[in-house]
């Protein structure tokens, strides 16, 4: 078997700038790296997602609570609207009723 890290400086170095690199891997810092940078990025975005879904679900509530509040006032005016219709209606039967009358009379 070859050995690619035969004894001498060329070797001490490698070894040392490994260690360094090592030590400042696995050493504390403001900011995770490596795994668990990837661990906080997903633990934000499942954060940012779950907030996002609670502001969708407010915002359903709220259209749904407009939405019924359209059908109430739209139900409103349709009932309106028949009570005037029925009333033109009357008032229309009652003058063509009038006008046979005069007419059957000798008016």
């Amino acid at each position: 078997m070859i050995n690619n890290f035969e004894k001498g400086k060329n070797r001490d170095e490698k070894v040392d700038k490994f260690l360094d690199a090592l030590a400042w891997y696995f050493s504390e810092k403001t900011t995770p790296t490596g795994f668990y940078s990837t661990i906080g990025r997903i633990e934000q975005k499942l954060e940012q997602l779950n907030q996002n879904a609670e502001r969708f679900n407010k915002n359903v509530e709220e259209a749904s609570k407009s939405s019924d509040r359209l059908t109430a006032a739209l139900n409103k005016i349709t009932l309106a609207g028949v009570i005037i219709s029925g009333i033109g209606i009357v008032i229309a039967v009652a003058g063509l009723t009038f006008e046979i009358y005069k007419f059957t009379h000798g008016g």
